[in-house]
């Protein structure tokens, strides 16, 4: 008797610690959930910028093609730029398949044991510290590069001004 007594306490100790267990999983996750919530707003932005960028750049590309420039190093750094937003391109997509990972995560999450939970919440705590870096770079280097095509923008501005001029 005092047998079975002891492996009921034991079995409902570790059900109630397994319980508690997965509550506190379920809460970071949670968290983590809101802060992927927050860099999916962030990223959203981001993309809007690069797509804006994107059409710039595209639009002096064009109004460039077949000109005569008196700065030959717009060339150059729209080729720069052309390299740098495949790769903004490439970083943007790895995060949304992150970002969308974890809405997919969220619907199967309670049904986890303990361990896949904690799997996941370490996953997901790594992609989240990517995709900060990632969107930290990515700003950065959108400003760079929209100041640079500001820079172009205004030299262009000046040498049709300078051309009509001369006619």
């Amino acid at each position: 008797m005092r047998n079975i007594l002891m492996i009921l306490v034991v079995v409902v100790t570790a059900m109630t610690s397994c319980n508690n267990d997965k509550q506190v999983l379920s809460n970071s996750f949670d968290t983590l959930q809101k802060e992927s919530d927050s860099l999916l707003q962030v990223h959203t932005a981001l993309k809007s910028s690069h797509s804006n960028h994107l059409n710039n750049y595209t639009a002096i590309t064009e109004n460039m093609a077949g000109m005569t420039l008196q700065d030959s190093s717009w060339l150059e750094t729209l080729a720069t730029q052309q390299v740098i937003l495949k790769n903004h391109e490439a970083q943007i997509q790895k995060v949304e398949l992150m970002l969308n990972g974890h809405q997919e995560l969220k619907a199967n999450f309670p049904n986890l044991t303990t361990e896949e939970m904690q799997a996941q919440i370490d996953v997901m705590t790594t992609d989240l510290e990517e995709i900060k870096k990632s969107q930290t770079e990515l700003t950065a280097e959108h400003q760079n590069l929209e100041q640079q095509l500001a820079q172009i923008s205004e030299g262009l501005k000046k040498q049709t001004l300078t051309a009509e001029a001369k006619q």
